[in-house]
């Protein structure tokens, strides 16, 4: 977490990071701390491990001012992520980023998914399969089929064995998923297509922009190998998958495509509330149709990440971009 107050300091993470996406969110740190100390706010950098009595001490003892949250998971599991969050506005402390009901919304993805069902947002057909006795397979599904776990984001869960072909497959990844994350698995339709994501600022009136349409190409996907950004390829630099999912902003598609992909990412980010930022991943399939995969609070703000590609795009930079997503928290500061 990123907050401003009187005296600056420096509260590191204490355990030690082994997990690539971790490691990603404290060089993002870093960067969103220099670019809010170059606008003038005095920063400190903390980490609240899994320790949430330190937390509550912190901010009991702190009072920051306001708090650039990028909390993405505390006592291991992402899905608590909203309860700290929620001890922000206990404290009546003003942070950026979502409330906590939007947070856990998108890491219940079937949840999300009904109510984009519910606001007529297009979203793959998909099942949820929890516990070791499992409901029938839904004969309405098509294959292949991509199996994620529920409660998850940055692509944990997601090599190149989450897509299955036929049920004998879909139920071993099924059990591989609730061992390995202790949580139920998504199986949805997988649209093998062209992969969009669409990043949303807020304005001060508080109402969404979107940023320029991105797309993540496969090109040089190996062939044989799923078109799908999964962990190896988002996160570990040294894989050979690392350098075959590329991204272009803006996407390389007909404006009236690029239009729909906004006005669906305005409303599938409206359906689960985001606020200040988010991102809205989609996939145009090959007769023109878009589906929304998720709706991501608080995505990767770091300085290479999708969503500060698209925001450069738009002629913002790095540290204009942080600075206005801190706007909005300022503004909300009771």
């Amino acid at each position: 977490h990123w907050l401003r107050r009187s005296d600056p300091g420096y509260h590191p993470p204490s355990k030690e990071l082994i997990d690539a996406s971790e490691i990603g969110v404290i060089e993002q740190m870093r960067s969103i701390a220099n670019a809010l100390g170059d606008h003038g706010h005095e920063v400190i950098l903390f980490s609240a491990d899994d320790d949430t009595q330190k937390l509550c001490s912190f901010l009991s003892n702190e009072q920051p001012e306001v708090i650039f949250n990028c909390c993405e998971s505390i006592l291991g599991q992402s899905k608590l992520e909203m309860n700290v969050a929620a001890l922000y506005e206990l404290f009546r402390i003003s942070y950026t980023g979502s409330a906590p009901l939007a947070l856990g919304l998108a890491l219940e993805k079937a949840l999300a998914k009904a109510v984009f069902l519910a606001n007529g947002i297009p979203t793959p057909r998909h099942q949820l399969f929890e516990g070791k006795e499992f409901d029938a397979v839904d004969p309405q599904l098509h294959y292949p089929l991509i199996v994620k776990p529920v409660h998850e984001d940055a692509s944990i869960g997601i090599d190149s064995n989450a897509i299955v072909q036929d049920e004998s497959a879909l139920m071993k990844r099924v059990r591989f998923i609730q061992k390995e994350f202790d949580q139920p698995a998504l199986a949805e339709e997988f649209i093998d297509g062209r992969e969009l994501n669409v990043a949303v600022l807020a304005a001060s009136d508080g109402k969404f922009i979107t940023l320029p349409v991105s797309e993540i190409t496969f090109d040089k996907m190996p062939e044989g190998m799923p078109h799908i950004v999964s962990y190896e390829a988002k996160w570990v630099e040294e894989s050979p998958l690392y350098q075959t999912t590329l991204a272009e902003c803006p996407a390389k598609i007909p404006e009236n495509i690029a239009q729909e992909a906004r006005s669906i990412a305005l409303r599938a980010a409206d359906a689960v509330g985001l606020r200040d930022y988010g991102r809205v991943d989609m996939r145009l399939d090959a007769n023109g149709n878009l589906f929304v995969l998720e709706a991501n609070p608080n995505p990767d703000i770091s300085e290479d990440a999708g969503f500060m590609r698209a925001a450069r795009t738009s002629g913002r930079t790095f540290a204009s971009t942080v600075n206005e997503i801190l706007d909005r928290a300022i503004e909300r500061i009771r």
